[in-house]
């Protein structure tokens, strides 16, 4: 395990630079099973250099805008895009995902989400949305498969102690929890590198998926 760099684009993000995101909030306030599951990673895992993320910033990236800094982007701009995503979240319902098992990675830990297709349906749908507003290329940077961070690594640890964290939060129960997910913010975000924190201020209303509004 290694510190963890927040990557902006397909390099490290440059101190300072603020980015639109949109994000699927999880909410511990309204999924208790899932605040139950991450106050138990987190005290299997008191003392490792990680960082956790704090109960108002967990989230699931489905999308960056990572070409232009969110100061360059105008306010017209901003309305296309709310709009956008408004017209493109009528035709996604919403859904619950299953948040687990906890996957000790290369440079912090991750809860795996479960099923893919509805939040790749969602993530695409985004995707489109952002396209429409403002082209194809507005980002170069790579979602991957989604998941839910729960800490970033500070410092280089070893392979036993890696092994060692892994079997502590692999014995972690539940292991997993419920996520509901019927709504997405439009947010741009600031990450410290320092500190290996992410914060955002919301751009607009949260936006709800379905056509039941």
């Amino acid at each position: 395990m290694k510190p963890f760099v927040f990557q902006h684009g397909q390099g490290p993000w440059p101190e300072g630079l603020t980015l639109l995101h949109a994000y699927a909030i999880a909410d511990l306030s309204r999924n208790p099973e899932l605040a139950e599951l991450i106050a138990g990673v987190r005290a299997a895992t008191e003392g490792d250099p990680l960082t956790h993320i704090g109960d108002d910033w967990f989230h699931i990236t489905l999308y960056q805008l990572s070409e232009k800094p969110a100061a360059q982007i105008t306010q017209v701009e901003r309305q296309a895009i709310v709009g956008e995503l408004e017209r493109g979240l009528r035709d996604v319902e919403p859904f619950s995902i299953t948040v687990g098992s906890i996957l000790p990675y290369a440079t912090g830990l991750i809860f795996d989400l479960s099923p893919d297709e509805p939040l790749n349906t969602l993530r695409a749908t985004v995707t489109r949305a952002f396209e429409a507003a403002l082209g194809s290329e507005a980002t170069t940077y790579k979602t991957g498969v989604l998941h839910l961070t729960e800490s970033y690594a500070t410092q280089e640890v070893d392979l036993d102690h890696f092994h060692d964290i892994h079997r502590r939060v692999r014995r972690v129960r539940p292991s997993h929890a419920p996520l509901r997910i019927d709504s997405i913010e439009l947010v741009d975000v600031t990450a410290n590198a320092e500190k290996k924190t992410i914060t955002w201020e919301s751009v607009a209303p949260r936006i709800p998926l379905g056509s039941d509004r």
